[in-house]
């Protein structure tokens, strides 16, 4: 095989792939999503928040007889 044989090869192997993902891409159900990246201390702070809010609903829960 010559190299224009083989790079022809790659190159219609590649544009198939391309092409198959980009109709992937197009027709699937996808929602995009909003990702926002908590630093540390924001993490820190919104686990201590939730632990909270779960130590309340225990203290509720008691209260009530649960």
């Amino acid at each position: 095989m010559e190299p224009t044989t083989i790079t022809t090869i790659c190159m219609i192997l590649f544009a198939t792939g391309l092409i198959s993902w980009t109709i992937y891409l197009w027709f699937t159900d996808w929602q995009p999503v909003a990702r926002r990246y908590l630093t540390p201390e924001q993490q820190l702070e919104a686990e201590i928040q939730a632990a909270v809010r779960q130590m309340r609903r225990a203290i509720e829960d008691y209260e009530r007889g649960d």
